[in-house]
C-alpha cells in the first residue's frame, strides 16, 4: 500500500540532515518533490514523499529518534493511504 508523506520542509530537512546518506531512507528522502503551497497568509514548502507503507514505517522510527518534528506528519500519512 503506498502512502504520501507530506512533510513541512523544516521537519524534512532536519531528518535529512541527521539521516545516514547510506541508508534506504536517505534515499526516499532525497527523492521527494518541493512543493509551494499557500497557508493562511504565507507561502509554505512542504516536502512529499510517496512510498510503501513499509518505508513509511522506518522513515517513523527514524524519526523517533532524530527529529521529533517530522513525526505528526508521518503518522497522519500512515492513518491516509495514497491508493
Amino acid at each position: 500500500m503506498k502512502v504520501m508523506i507530506e512533510l513541512p520542509y523544516e521537519a524534512y530537512d532536519q531528518l535529512r540532515n541527521k539521516c545516514d546518506p547510506s541508508s534506504p531512507e536517505f534515499i526516499l528522502l532525497i527523492n521527494g518533490c518541493i512543493e509551494a503551497r499557500a497557508e493562511s497568509a504565507h507561502i509554505m514548502a512542504i516536502v512529499q514523499i510517496l512510498c510503501e507503507k513499509e518505508q513509511a514505517i522506518r522513515l517513523l522510527d527514524l524519526a523517533t529518534s532524530l527529529c521529533p518534528d517530522a513525526i505528526p506528519a508521518i503518522k497522519r500519512s500512515l492513518r491516509s493511504p495514497a491508493d
